[in-house]
């Protein structure tokens, strides 16, 4: 008998079949002293295994077969189905003094699916032997997570690359360049360059794994990433015109700083109001010596001044930029317990803005960018309403005086 349970790692390899793979095979590595199955799908191009838990009443043998994939993938079904799902199910086993074992699994009564276990595929071997030896690199998820972070500014992100050496995460999107400063202070030595399946499949595993650490291994042509349970592969695929790119050179507009805790907690106050949180929207008001962020609707506004520590523009500016993003960039500053975060807003040679958040500033690369808009038309409404609430005293007094 073989019980297999219903979980994520299983679904994920079973979907992963590819129906266009000649070979159409998933093979078995049973280990019985390990008390555990290793289940092999895929190619060079998109590998993809899983390791399995056996139960103690398994009758499999330890050895190597392989079997139909789409018969197999029809027999897991049960487990995976979104009204009647089954929490386990049972496949008989039998060898029938043969060397290779028969699966037969009886869906229901008077139903049944069986398969012959034929030579494992030698694909699939030589890929699992390659890997008993390949030299991993275990990071923590965490660490991971916080670099994946940036790819989500760039939707037509084509190559990330992480170099240890330089202790800098590079990002080619469309073409262009960007760099910005790893996410600690002690970073992994990993150089580490991948292309955008084989980063979605890194992200995927990173979401759905229970583990707090994840090992990679990767060279020139290949990436390998696994949790313990499951373990994917890919071939990469870089365009000449991406590994050649170079970065966009920036006009500083302006300088300025922040405290990350207290600015993180006046953006979440903002999202207590339903309108605010809807309109996704916030202004930043920089003067020469305080900064203003403020989000309001017609009816509705908060707002709050904090003081610089670097001399800003002698003349105010307004900007927009969105909540959500500024919101995201100062949370992941908290996670780098960086206490006050310096800020520069870049033009770049098309016009367009983005506001760089930097941890010190002896900083060369921002820990992360937004993208944010100059508001010229809302820079004399703004002045008028900061003087209007200067002639306001507070119901409780002043709760940010140290007085």
């Amino acid at each position: 008998m073989l019980t297999l349970h219903s979980h994520h790692p299983l679904k994920a390899f079973i979907d992963s079949f590819d129906g266009k793979d000649p070979e159409g095979v998933v093979t078995f590595v049973v280990e019985r002293k390990a008390h555990k199955l290793t289940l092999i799908s895929g190619h060079a191009e998109r590998l993809h295994m899983v390791t399995l838990a056996l139960d103690d009443d398994c009758s499999l043998n330890t050895g190597k077969f392989s079997l139909n994939a789409s018969l197999f993938k029809l027999m897991c079904s049960p487990l995976f189905d979104r009204q009647h799902g089954a929490e386990s199910i049972s496949i008989n086993v039998s060898y029938q003094n043969r060397r290779l074992p028969n699966l037969a699994f009886l869906p229901r009564s008077n139903t049944w699916q069986n398969g012959q276990g034929i030579t494992p595929s030698e694909r699939h071997l030589e890929l699992f032997e390659s890997l008993q030896s390949a030299g991993f690199e275990s990071l923590s998820k965490c660490w991971i997570e916080s670099a994946l972070h940036h790819t989500h500014s760039y939707p037509n992100l084509s190559v990330f690359k992480l170099n240890h050496f330089e202790e800098k995460l590079e990002i080619v999107s469309d073409t262009t360049l960007h760099t910005f400063d790893l996410p600690y202070h002690t970073n992994p030595h990993i150089d580490l360059k991948l292309d955008p399946a084989s980063l979605q499949g890194l992200r995927q595993l990173c979401q759905h794994s229970n583990q707090s650490q994840i090992s990679v291994y990767a060279d020139s042509e290949t990436a390998v990433f696994s949790d313990g349970t499951t373990t994917v592969g890919f071939r990469l695929y870089f365009d000449e015109a991406d590994m050649n790119a170079t970065p966009i050179h920036y006009q500083v507009e302006t300088t300025f700083s922040v405290p990350v805790k207290a600015m993180s907690a006046e953006l979440s106050t903002h999202y207590q109001v339903n309108t605010l949180k809807s309109q996704n929207l916030t202004s930043l008001y920089v003067s020469c010596d305080s900064v203003l962020i403020g989000s309001a609707t017609q009816t509705e506004g908060c707002y709050q001044f904090f003081e610089t520590k670097i001399a800003a523009s002698p003349a105010p500016i307004l900007y927009s930029v969105t909540t959500s993003q500024l919101k995201r960039a100062f949370d992941q500053c908290k996670k780098l317990n960086v206490k006050e975060a310096f800020l520069q807003v870049l033009i770049a040679p098309d016009g367009c803005r983005e506001l760089g958040l930097y941890k010190d500033t002896g900083a060369k690369h921002p820990i992360c960018t937004v993208a944010i808009e100059l508001d010229t038309d809302g820079l004399e409404p703004m002045i008028h309403t900061i003087e209007y609430h200067k002639t306001m005293k507070p119901a409780q007094g002043d709760l940010f005086t140290t007085e």
